[in-house]
């Protein structure tokens, strides 16, 4: 019996790495052959996922957080290709703030352009960007304004863009922008088909995660509302319900209107660049799973995405929360599903030690 782990990272937590190291060591100690693949949806844990399926170099730099201050970060390139791999998690990610420093109103994205600046500066041709985890409801000017973009309010330049900053736009400019980017093939990578403004957009579905309340939503979607209309009134596009352009607090939204990147579903890139169907002949099992398994998690997550690719195999998953009611889990044909909370451990006590819990949830999986 062999057994292969590829499961999300439980965010906050433990990332999809140590999760199949956990995995392994446990298994290995119950005498079952058991290997893992880190995955990520082009979200956190994205460049470490790549680095175990690929030989390629880090690139350290200096850049901004959500908040103006310089921290260390990195990006991956493939010198032979010219190819940058960029994790905006890095730069502008939420889990670069403490809880008390969440603010939609000034996180900015601007470190994520300095990010691909520098990939520019080293001469990529081709740049990938995974998108999620995000601080930020800025709608991406941040990242739009180190590469070059010029905001304005009434012929006022406006700096330092974040999410309250979008309500005084008044025009754009961005020849400047625009001769940077010539010449390079950018690529998107998440897993949020999201619009960028609505009940299902970035602000009302995100933002009370990164900081807000009931009386900022309104607000930040009113100042969301502004800069789209300014797009679209500047660039005669609409794109405003483009599937995704709600990622990222908007940063989707920046990157299609842009860049006009293609956007690719994160877990399906790379499964397809490990040739995982070919992967998982040699195996009986396979563990899957993310921090909280929701319905939103079958539809176009890590879970879904590993789930439609199975065949033979009995694919079983774990979390550390379950929101699945008996009757989605018949539903969606799921088998086994093992949950950390309230099995376990309670919430807090699943938050705080995490690796153990984790590790008597493996304790607990049966196999035929």
């Amino acid at each position: 019996m062999k057994v292969l782990a590829i499961i999300d990272s439980f965010k906050g937590t433990l990332s999809s790495r140590e999760l199949g190291e956990l995995t392994k060591s446990v298994l290995s100690k119950r005498k079952i052959k058991c290997d893992y693949l880190a995955i990520s949806d082009g979200g956190d844990g994205f460049l470490e996922c790549l680095e175990s399926i690929i030989k390629i170099k880090r690139v350290y730099c200096k850049v901004n957080d959500p908040l103006f201050r310089t921290i260390d970060s990195f990006y991956l390139f493939d010198e032979s290709s010219k190819t940058a791999y960029i994790e905006m998690a890095l730069a502008s990610g939420i889990n670069l703030l403490k809880k008390e420093e969440l603010n939609p109103y000034l996180a900015s994205t601007y470190g994520t352009g300095e990010l691909i600046m520098d990939a520019i500066q080293k001469k990529a041709r081709k740049i990938i960007i995974g998108i999620g985890g995000s601080a930020t409801n800025d709608g991406g000017t941040g990242l739009l304004e180190a590469m070059g973009v010029n905001f304005y309010s009434h012929n006022l330049l406006l700096q330092k863009m974040n999410g309250d900053k979008l309500g005084f736009i008044t025009d754009i400019d961005d020849v400047k922008f625009q001769k940077t980017i010539n010449g390079i093939e950018f690529v998107t990578l998440n897993d949020v088909k999201n619009p960028l403004l609505g009940n299902l957009g970035a602000t009302r579905v995100f933002s009370k995660q990164k900081g807000s309340n009931s009386e900022d939503i309104f607000i930040l979607e009113t100042k969301m509302r502004n800069y789209a209309n300014i797009c679209t009134k500047k660039f005669n596009k609409d794109n405003n319900e483009f599937p995704g352009s709600g990622a990222a607090g908007g940063m989707g939204y920046a990157i299609k209107t842009f860049f006009n990147a293609p956007f690719y579903q994160g877990t399906e890139y790379i499964l397809d660049l490990i040739n995982f169907e070919k992967i998982i002949c040699n195996y009986d099992y396979i563990i899957t799973g993310e921090g909280k398994i929701d319905n939103q998690s079958l539809l176009g997550k890590v879970i879904f995405a590993i789930k439609k690719r199975t065949s033979s195999q009995e694919v079983i998953l774990v979390c550390a929360i379950n929101e699945l009611s008996p009757e989605e889990i018949v539903r969606n044909n799921i088998k086994k599903i093992y949950s950390i909370v309230p099995s376990f451990a309670t919430i807090e006590e699943s938050m705080n030690n995490p690796e153990k819990y984790f590790k008597i949830l493996c304790e607990n999986i049966e196999f035929k």
